[in-house]
């Protein structure tokens, strides 16, 4: 089972921090131990020879005894919540009267706290959907909007190091919006000296590209492609990535599966550009898997941003 701790998406709280992201953790030596004498029948305890160091030191929670991770002696830790704090600030320097504004937080710590996701949705500068047309004709649904999301990652485990990005949301089916420069990923390793850095510049550069994606997704949306061309991308791409998370644990598999979501979008949005993006995205965000679904999400976003990358994504688009 995962152990998830999660607060909730509410109505404007204000870049609330969830107290699941506060808790101390704590260095542990940990010590090679010779067995010399088993002591077998005797009924007493083994004795050991000599401890001896080794450069690997537990990380444990001091709240719930946890292990959280083993590392060398050059790993620092930096506590979830420090991370958010920092973002936080930021975010007020660059909009001091953000009280007035609806922003949505989101904290999720995994696995007993060997990882954590905070996303922050800004819904003011949403684009709504309704406003862009094709060949006459509205995108379904006045609710459906896409929200600049900013998202932080960090791990424990060091699985992940300090992340982070700006993202979108689309709001009626809550895929991820994934982009090919992952827009102004910031990355931080556990090891490194230095802190990670966010600044206001971050921020404002981030909002910008996202009042730009609504003419990028317009043009997605006029462009036409054949089933075969959209077959022959993620046979190329998506489909030919494997991983033991993966219920889809071959090819044809994975490409089954998105088949049946591009024919889901194809009804809705046309034979477009733009439904073979909500396809990938789906496909990356709604992953079914034997694994832990973050894991999972994490690594199939990344194939999605090395799809429109590609080259078979450039012959797509034209």
């Amino acid at each position: 089972m995962n152990n998830l701790a999660i607060n909730k998406e509410l109505p404007n709280n204000l870049l609330t921090i969830d107290q699941s992201a506060y808790f101390d953790v704590e260095k542990k030596q940990l010590y090679y131990l010779d067995n010399i004498k088993p002591n077998i029948g005797t009924g007493l305890k083994p004795m050991y020879g000599a401890n001896e160091t080794v450069n690997r030191y537990a990380l444990v929670r001091k709240d719930t005894g946890q292990l959280l991770g083993i590392h060398s002696d050059d790993y620092i830790i930096r506590p979830y919540s420090e991370l958010a704090e920092k973002v936080n600030d930021v975010i007020v320097e660059a909009v001091p009267d953000y009280e007035r504004f609806t922003i949505k937080t989101e904290d999720r710590v995994y696995e007993s706290g060997k990882k954590y996701m905070r996303t922050i949705n800004f819904w003011d500068d949403k684009i709504d959907m309704s406003n862009f047309k094709d060949n006459g004709m509205h995108i379904k649904g006045k609710q459906e909007a896409i929200i600049p999301q900013l998202r932080i990652y960090s791990s424990m485990d060091g699985r992940w190091g300090q992340q982070i990005m700006w993202s979108s949301m689309y709001v009626v089916c809550l895929n991820g919006m994934v982009r090919p420069d992952w827009s102004f990923v910031v990355y931080n390793k556990h090891n490194s000296r230095k802190d990670i850095s966010f600044s206001l510049n971050d921020f404002k550069m981030g909002i910008t590209a996202h009042k730009e994606l609504g003419d990028d997704l317009f043009k997605m949306m006029q462009r036409k492609v054949t089933n075969n061309a959209v077959t022959h991308l993620f046979r190329k791409t998506l489909a030919n990535k494997q991983t033991k998370l993966d219920i889809d644990d071959n090819s044809m598999l994975v490409l089954k599966h998105l088949d049946s979501l591009w024919d889901n979008y194809c009804n809705k949005y046309g034979s477009t550009i733009f439904a073979v993006y909500q396809t990938a995205t789906d496909w990356a965000t709604h992953p079914i898997t034997k694994g832990a679904i973050h894991n999972v999400s994490r690594k199939r976003e990344k194939q999605v941003a090395e799809m429109m990358r590609s080259n078979h994504w450039e012959e797509l688009y034209g």
